[in-house]
């Protein structure tokens, strides 16, 4: 589990560098949320590891958080994704558009596995830390 935990952790660290990468300045947020999450994710790898407790239940509040509020971001950015292929006629702004949808997808699909690896096998981890 731990090791989940440390790859979800590089994960959002790498789409948020993707992100900048692909939109720019624009992609501030996306940044924000990598970052954070991905530290979030290390270092509760890194605890649960040393088997400690509140390493899998940081890794499992943030995957379920993150779920939630990727399923948000994924949904706006869709809604702003449709409305852009609809008025707009510059592909560049429905490029941008498009591959943030596609970038907050894959981490959100990244997160809702995460969480539920972690329900599936909470009851072991919690019987095997401290």
């Amino acid at each position: 589990m731990s090791y989940l935990y440390a790859f979800f952790g590089f994960f959002l660290i790498a789409c948020g560098a993707v992100a900048v990468d692909l939109a720019g300045s624009q992609a501030r947020t996306a940044l924000i949320t990598g970052a954070i999450g991905g530290l979030l994710g290390l270092m509760a790898g890194h605890f649960l590891n040393r088997g400690k407790r509140w390493g899998f239940i940081l890794g499992a509040a943030e995957a379920g958080l993150l779920t939630l509020l990727l399923a948000w971001r994924a949904a706006t950015y869709f809604i702003r994704l449709l409305q852009d292929v609809r008025q707009s006629q510059q592909a560049m702004d429905t490029q941008t558009a498009g591959m943030a949808f596609l970038l907050t997808t894959a981490m959100l699909i990244i997160a809702l596995l995460t969480f539920t690896v972690s329900i599936m096998f909470g009851k072991q981890v919690l019987r095997e830390t401290r």
